[in-house]
């Protein structure tokens, strides 16, 4: 691999807007907030190759004759819906489904000669690719003027259904956990999303991403403008971090974040403080997280070596700009033999945003849901030159066809027997703060988030 240090701004909106005119710009990460992973954001154009498998190292073996920190670099950058894994579902119990595709619907993995990382504890940006010529043009892209900052779009939120149809949702999902079919299922809504006429062009999306960050600061913060439409996440999550191995078949290190549990932020410190307080002791959210931890050392246990699955930190509070979670991180070593591929399928989709057992919530999820999740709670992220990979939860996120005004952003949560069906809708709300300063006004005859 090649790098050079260029001399840009180390933010990486600012330095994603001098971009803006480029083919299928990708940002990775926000360094505006300080947690897991938030020193490095990553930002990208002009891929080169497609992968449409669920893993794309097949298709391009690691490259570990290269420094270690540069081999970390993301060598592909992509997404993998929450459809793409429906298949561990029972035919018999799942009708086919005739809902229509939802956008973002198939596995897509874009490759990128050269990626820019900004360390923002160093204030530096540096440029690494497959070839001298791939960096020196990145960096020549970067070296320019940036285009003038234009306002975020106004959005229009719309409600695709009553507010009384997720009620009844999930009193039908309290009613099968108590007959037994099950303990617990994640079950989401879905807001249309519309932006104003003329405003999807890629300095707009950048400029809507950046109003979210602002407003949701995240880790897990992306922008990715593909061939097959534009995703805007905040995602607080972590689903997989996935260590490189010395087997390229394989991986080393598997780590899952699962969270379970939410506030809202309250109105001042003693407020907030109580909120968080009462989110830690609730009995409900303390079960659905532990019900949730128990799925996920189950899909761990699947490709993981004996004895080396362990609960590493939590379940604890964490706080973000609009409200509060319940965390939990899990741990374990991948399995000698077990392939890339067979970890993936193991961990996708998470325990967390389907339910216990899993199989049976996708099913259920099926059947209650009247529109298909495309990517929400499937999987963004990167691989990296190494072979190593870095998903996080595909939730907070808003999805829009190529080109297109129409979009997308559905909210959810766990529901267990003891939930209260007008506390679920509330919590659907709470997650989806971030878009009320982009709000212009309901679309007439709908209401508003």
């Amino acid at each position: 691999m090649f790098a050079r240090v260029v001399h840009a701004p180390a933010d990486p909106v600012a330095l994603a807007r001098r971009l803006v005119g480029r083919a299928h710009l990708a940002v990775l990460g926000s360094s505006s907030h300080h947690g897991r992973a938030s020193r490095h954001s990553f930002v990208a154009c002009d891929p080169d190759d497609e992968v449409t498998s669920l893993d794309p190292l097949g298709s391009a073996p690691g490259d570990r004759t290269s420094p270690a920190d540069l081999a970390s670099f993301p060598h592909f950058i992509g997404f993998v819906p929450y459809e793409a894994l429906r298949s561990i579902e029972r035919p018999r119990w799942s009708p086919h489904d005739e809902r229509p595709l939802a956008p973002l619907s198939g596995t897509r993995w874009l490759r990128y000669p050269a990626v820019a990382r900004i360390d923002a504890d160093a204030g530096r940006v540096l440029v690494a690719g497959r070839s001298r010529g791939a960096v020196d043009a990145l960096a020549g892209f970067l070296g320019a003027e940036p285009r003038d900052v234009v306002d975020a779009p106004a959005l229009q939120v719309i409600d695709d259904e009553p507010a009384a149809a997720h009620v009844a949702r999930v009193e039908r999902a309290i009613e099968l956990i108590v007959a037994g079919d099950l303990y617990q299922v994640n079950l989401a809504r879905r807001l249309g999303l519309r932006l104003p006429k003329g405003r999807t062009d890629t300095a707009d999306l950048l400029a809507l991403y950046a109003h979210l960050v602002r407003a949701a600061p995240s880790s897990f913060g992306a922008l990715l403008v593909t061939p097959h439409g534009t995703l805007v996440s905040t995602s607080p999550e972590l689903c997989l971090a996935a260590e490189a191995s010395d087997d390229r078949g394989s991986f080393g290190a598997l780590v899952t974040e699962p969270i379970k549990g939410t506030r809202p932020r309250g109105a001042d410190a003693p407020d907030d403080a109580r909120l968080a307080r009462e989110l830690d002791l609730d009995p409900k959210e303390r079960a659905e997280l532990a019900m949730i931890v128990d799925v996920e050392r189950n899909d761990l246990h699947r490709v993981c070596a004996a004895g080396s699955v362990r609960l590493v930190d939590g379940p604890r509070v964490v706080t973000h700009r609009t409200i509060h979670h319940r965390v939990a991180t899990l741990r374990g070593m991948s399995r000698k033999g077990v392939s890339r591929e067979d970890v993936l399928r193991a961990m996708l989709p998470s325990g967390s945003v389907t339910g216990a057992p899993k199989i049976r919530a996708m099913e259920v999820i099926r059947t209650l849901e009247p529109v298909r999740r495309g990517l929400y709670t499937g999987a963004i992220g990167y691989q990296a030159h190494d072979g190593s990979m870095m998903l996080s939860m595909a939730i907070r996120t808003a999805v829009f066809g190529p080109g297109s005004t129409e979009g997308e952003y559905l909210v959810g949560g766990g529901i267990v027997v003891d939930s209260s069906p007008a506390r679920e809708l509330e919590e659907t709300r709470w997650k989806s703060r971030q878009l009320q300063s982009l709000v212009a006004r309901p679309a007439k005859g709908q209401g508003a988030m």
